[in-house]
């Protein structure tokens, strides 16, 4: 080839090069994105607390940031306040060190779509799945939803706590017809974690499963997680959450506690040393727990008598009234109360304390929850979150006292 023609190759290689995009830095993730429905304005990106502003012109924008480990998430919102967002004006993307392209829907942001991300790819599929079996449940979830506006109308009008409290228990019902539907979806969850173990999807995933299993099961799926996921993001909770499972689980020491009742009187876990202690994680506002006080109240004044004693730890530490009313009203004054013991900083809403949350110490994710504890302070029984349910609970009594 002559001089010349090589120097024309090299000149035309050069201005491609030159008109091309940029090259990528190493751990850095680029999105390019198209924005439909807006031209110029802005939109904001949230990451906790800061919230950063990006400027659309001529309906495009680019973000590109550095990446902690190999998989990010960012959180695209229409508006800088961010309270109250829905699906609508918010968008949740899971990032890789790569160029991505994302078409942006102004209008509705959940009709977005990012391209590039393998990761995200797999968000998309476990959503196709959860949305096939939500769109079997459509009449029930338009019920639950009209009950929930119901609420809110009532609320804002200034309904008084009689009527708000019966609302409340429509929504019990309204949340009762669409258990099946979460069934489904937590059941298809899980087999998409199993069977996509390196997929960070899965990671973030389990953290909404893990109240409905047991630690040795949790472990065992945590076990086959890529090891690098569990280093960053969601990872590190996770990691945090597992151990937490030890927690509250039957062969367990029950957690200590040294707090105030509902009296005003000092009560400490070695008061109950003993006896057996049925510790019952409750609140005012929880209707599945209200509902189950005249249960209790039946195993109480049957099987106090021989050496039960049940505590209550309701979760109502913000409205102390509210928890004293729920005691009366529902006659469960005959065994002892206190609160939770939660604390958050009024400035950041971040807990504090954690020392004092009782709950702390028996990693209680839902309400209700009750745990037994043996008269040396061992853990021999949990129904609900991660645990059996009230008929095991039932049959572990009788089998303790019924002799």
């Amino acid at each position: 080839m002559k001089l010349k023609n090589i120097f024309k190759l090299l000149v035309i290689t050069l201005i491609v090069f030159s008109c091309g995009e940029a090259p990528l830095q190493e751990g850095k993730y680029r999105i390019n994105a198209t924005v439909t429905g807006l031209d110029h304005g802005e939109i904001y990106m949230f990451n906790y607390p800061k919230v950063d502003t990006i400027k659309v012109v001529d309906g495009k924008f680019q973000i590109e940031n550095k990446l902690e480990g190999a998989i990010g998430q960012i959180s695209l919102v229409k508006d800088a306040n961010i309270r109250g967002m829905s699906e609508e004006n918010n968008l949740s993307l899971l990032v890789e060190p790569s160029i991505m392209t994302l078409n942006l829907n102004y209008e509705n942001f959940s009709k977005s779509e990012l391209t590039g991300s393998k990761t995200q790819n797999d968000q998309y599929r476990l959503d196709i799945i959860r949305k096939e079996i939500a769109a079997n449940y459509k009449k029930e979830q338009k019920h639950f939803e009209a009950i929930a506006e119901k609420y809110k109308k009532a609320a804002e009008a200034g309904a008084g706590e009689d009527e708000l409290e019966a609302i409340k228990y429509e929504d019990n019902e309204a949340r009762g017809k669409l258990a099946p539907m979460w069934d489904e979806q937590g059941k298809a969850t899980l087999k998409f974690i199993k069977d996509n173990p390196k997929s960070y999807v899965s990671v973030q995933s389990l953290m909404f499963q893990l109240r409905d299993l047991k630690y040795d099961e949790a472990k065992s799926i945590v076990d086959q997680f890529n090891p690098e996921h569990l280093k960053i993001g969601m990872g590190r909770r996770l990691v945090t959450e597992l151990e937490n499972m030890k927690k509250g689980i039957p062969g367990a020491m029950a957690g200590n506690f040294d707090t105030i009742d509902i009296h005003g009187n000092p009560l400490k876990l070695a008061d109950f040393k003993g006896k057996y202690l049925l510790i019952d994680f409750w609140a005012s506002w929880c209707v599945p727990c209200r509902k189950g006080n005249p249960h209790l109240i039946q195993l109480y004044k049957k099987y106090n008598p021989k050496g039960l004693e049940i505590l209550g730890v309701s979760d109502d530490d913000r409205a102390h009234d509210k928890w004293r009313k729920a005691v009366e009203k529902d006659q469960i004054g005959i065994w002892h109360h206190v609160l939770r013991g939660l604390e958050y900083n009024p400035e950041t809403r971040q807990q504090i304390n954690k020392h004092k949350d009782i709950s702390e110490g028996y990693n209680i994710s839902t309400l209700p929850t009750k745990i037994l504890v043996d008269p040396e302070g061992v853990i021999i029984g949990r129904y609900g979150s991660g645990g059996g349910n009230d008929d095991d609970m039932d049959r572990d009594l009788a089998a303790l006292f019924d002799k």
